[in-house]
């Protein structure tokens, strides 16, 4: 008489109990056969057939799941891996067709002030613009003479107001019968660490309405309120950059001014609290760089 065992062999005789010696199939007390059950083997291959196809399954997902998130294997093995450092812009060369280091006000900037709305002041390397109210103050440059394709360079450092305090160039301005700033690019950085670029137009009532080019966007190269930022401007044609700490923001295309003049700025807008001072340093015109 036989009977069936599953997977390992039985250390003890199913029926009488005695142990069985190692290996051995047979008991030697009551005579009973040990055989493995032939559907033993069949069901562990279907086992394994089943696991084998979870596995391929799963990483078929896997593939599918990482392709449509465009994530590569690549990238995530090489996680801990630091970034090369992104090359900074150059600096312009040549002799600038204007500069500015604000030792003393030779060039003739326009310093007049009113107490409790607004003041500019010059002196020890620094130009400083302060809006005490809500309202946008820009520092037209010397002389009014108009620009087209350049390279700018100018240092500014937001001193004092909130995150919703603005600052930064006007490019490319001209003035109508009613403002100085009628139709312009203009750049503008704020204390958060965002940045937008704006375009102002004349309506048919010649009133200059501003539209965003380029809404609020967050970037890690914009140093915080108290922090300085190199602010560098390319205008050739209908192509302007807008670079920051030698790291490129934006280029724009766009071919609504070819030339016009410049202006630097401070703005404390509705949204933001009263009080905003920006300092402005080293500021360049450069001709088209190569």
């Amino acid at each position: 008489m036989s009977t069936f065992y599953h997977g390992k062999l039985p250390a003890s005789c199913p029926r009488c109990k005695k142990k069985l010696p190692l290996g051995e199939i047979s008991c030697y007390n009551c005579g009973l056969r040990l055989s493995k059950d032939p559907s033993y083997k069949q069901k562990r291959k279907a086992l394994m057939t089943y696991l084998i196809c979870i596995i391929f399954v799963g990483v078929i997902f896997t593939g599918f799941f990482f392709h449509s998130a465009h994530i590569s294997l690549s990238s995530i093995f090489a996680k801990g891996t630091p970034r090369p450092a992104a090359v900074p812009y150059p600096s312009p060369k040549g002799t600038p067709l204007f500069s500015d280091n604000f030792a003393s006000d030779t060039t003739g900037w326009n310093l007049q002030s009113s107490p409790g709305n607004y003041t500019v002041t010059l002196n020890n390397g620094t130009l400083t613009m302060q809006v005490s109210k809500n309202q946008l103050l820009w520092e037209l440059l010397p002389g009014e003479k108009t620009y087209s394709n350049f390279t700018l360079t100018v240092n500014a450092t937001l001193a004092q107001g909130d995150p919703n305090n603005g600052y930064g160039v006007y490019i490319r301005g001209t003035a109508n019968s009613k403002t100085d700033m009628a139709n312009y690019y203009r750049f503008e950085l704020y204390g958060d660490g965002s940045y937008a670029i704006f375009k102002g137009a004349v309506d048919a009532n010649g009133v200059s309405a501003t539209t965003k080019l380029v809404d609020y966007t967050l970037n890690p190269a914009i140093k915080k309120q108290g922090g300085l930022n190199k602010i560098m401007i390319i205008a050739k044609g209908a192509s302007l950059s807008f670079i920051v700490n030698g790291q490129l923001l934006k280029t724009i295309t766009n071919n609504s001014y070819a030339s016009g003049t410049i202006a630097l700025f401070v703005s404390n807008l509705p949204q933001a609290k009263p009080g905003a001072q920006v300092q402005f340093t080293q500021f360049a015109i450069y001709p088209p760089q190569a």
